[in-house]
C-alpha cells in the first residue's frame, strides 16, 4: 500500500472504526423483511452425524429459526458457528446467540436462518472435518438454500482462525467470514495472501472482525488481519470497543453482525 499511514496512527484508526459507543452503524441494503407469522422462538437441537470421513461421529447443534415448522417449502442461510479452543457446540448458545436471533428474526431485521454450531477445531485447523463431514450432512438435511451468499462461517477466538481459514481457502462455498476475538495467525501472513490472490474477484468473501480492545490474547492480530485485507482489497467491516476475550462480548455484538450478514439475502 503506497504512502502507508505510520502503524501507530494506523491502529488508532482501527480502533476508531467502532465509533464513539464502539458499535458502527450497519446499513440496512434491500428491503425490510417482514416480521414472521409466528411469535415463538427457535428452537435449538443437538444432533450428530454418524457416516463421516475421519470415521466417527461429528457432533453439532442447529438453531431452526421461528415458524421453521409451519413455513414448508422455505430455503434458509446456514451460519456454520465454530467455538474456540476445547469448546463445543454449546458455547454459542450458552452465550445467547439463539436469543440475538430471535429478537431480530421476530423483529422483521432479517430473514430467519438456520444456525449450526460445531466442535471444537483443536485437531483440525483447516477445519476439514466441517468442510468434508458436517456441511453435506447439514445440506442434505435442511432446507439450507445452498448457494454461496447464503453461506457463511464465522468463529470466535481459534474458531475465528477456522472460519477465515474456510472462506479464503473455499471461496466458491462462502461468501463471508466472521471473525470474533481472533485475528491472522503469525506467520501466516503470506499464505493467507496467496488464498486472497487466488481468489477470482467475483468470488472474494466479505469479512466481519470484532475484538475488544482489553482482549489481551488477539488484538495485534485482529489488526493484522485488517491490515492484510486492506492491502488485498478485501470488504469488511470491524467492530474494536471495549471488552475482553469472552463469547459474551462477542454476541453481545452479534446483533450487528447478523445485520451485516443479512445483506446479502
Amino acid at each position: 500500500m503506497p504512502d502507508r499511514l505510520p502503524f501507530c496512527l494506523l491502529l488508532a484508526a482501527l480502533w476508531l472504526t467502532g465509533c464513539q459507543q464502539g458499535i458502527p452503524a450497519i446499513p440496512v441494503v434491500g428491503q425490510t423483511p417482514a416480521a414472521p407469522a409466528c411469535d415463538e422462538p427457535g428452537r435449538v437441537l443437538s444432533a450428530q452425524v454418524d457416516d463421516t470421513a475421519r470415521g466417527y461421529p461429528y457432533y453439532y447443534r442447529v438453531y431452526l429459526p421461528p415458524c421453521y415448522d409451519t413455513d414448508a417449502g422455505r430455503l434458509y442461510p446456514v451460519l456454520y458457528l465454530i467455538p474456540g479452543r476445547s469448546g463445543g457446540p454449546g458455547n454459542w448458545f450458552a452465550a445467547g446467540v439463539d436469543k440475538a436471533a430471535d429478537e431480530l428474526i421476530l423483529g422483521g431485521q432479517i430473514p430467519p436462518l438456520i444456525i449450526v454450531t460445531t466442535e471444537s477445531i483443536d485437531a483440525d485447523g483447516y477445519a476439514e472435518s466441517i468442510f468434508n463431514d458436517l456441511l453435506p450432512a447439514i445440506e442434505s438435511r435442511y432446507p439450507i438454500q445452498a448457494d454461496r451468499a447464503h453461506r457463511a462461517v464465522a468463529g470466535g477466538s481459534l474458531g475465528g482462525i477456522g472460519a477465515y481459514r474456510l472462506a479464503f481457502r473455499h471461496p466458491g462455498h462462502f461468501g463471508s467470514a466472521g471473525i470474533f476475538g481472533s485475528g491472522l495467525v503469525s506467520g501466516e501472513e503470506e499464505q493467507a495472501r496467496q488464498w486472497l490472490v487466488a481468489i477470482p474477484p467475483p468470488d472474494r468473501p466479505r469479512v466481519f472482525l470484532n475484538c475488544g480492545q482489553e482482549d489481551v490474547l488477539m488484538l495485534d492480530r485482529a489488526q493484522a488481519m485488517i491490515v492484510l485485507l486492506d492491502e488485498m482489497g478485501i470488504a469488511s467491516t470491524s467492530i474494536f470497543s471495549q471488552g475482553e476475550h469472552t463469547y459474551a462480548y462477542w454476541v453481545s455484538n452479534f446483533p450487528a453482525y447478523l445485520r451485516w450478514l443479512a445483506q446479502e439475502w
